[in-house]
């Protein structure tokens, strides 16, 4: 009976929260240099740098590694996905590939229709 209360607890259940060991996907780079060696970041430099159709990159490497080194000191991002979506976020806003600007280009384009219209109803 006194053993029975005395059930020991799994490994993980003994140590507190704070120093049980994370996934390896969870876990930040020690450094901004290893984190670059990453296959995750050579893969993401490869995307970022790849040329479109008129032969040029879409940005240069050595601007997307100057970024990731950057995005990758921030304190609040605690893994190495975190800091690389933050990066292909920050990108694809500079890019304009967010659907942002389109969008904002096609209201533009219809609230100047409406002031043609009125203008020309009120010039009759």
């Amino acid at each position: 009976m006194f053993f029975g209360a005395l059930k020991l607890k799994e490994p993980d259940e003994s140590r507190p929260e704070e120093f049980q060991q994370k996934p390896a996907e969870e876990l930040k780079s020690s450094s901004p240099e290893t984190f670059l060696k990453t296959p995750e970041a050579r893969d993401f430099v490869k995307k970022w740098s790849a040329k479109t159709k008129d032969g040029k990159p879409m940005y240069t490497k050595r601007g997307i590694l100057s970024l990731l080194r950057s995005i990758f000191q921030i304190p609040g991002l605690s893994t190495d996905k975190d800091v690389l979506n933050e990066s292909n976020e920050l990108l694809s806003l500079l890019g304009g590939m967010d659907g942002l600007q389109g969008f904002l280009a096609g209201w533009k384009a219809k609230s100047e229709g409406i002031i043609k219209g009125i203008k020309s109803l009120l010039k009759a």
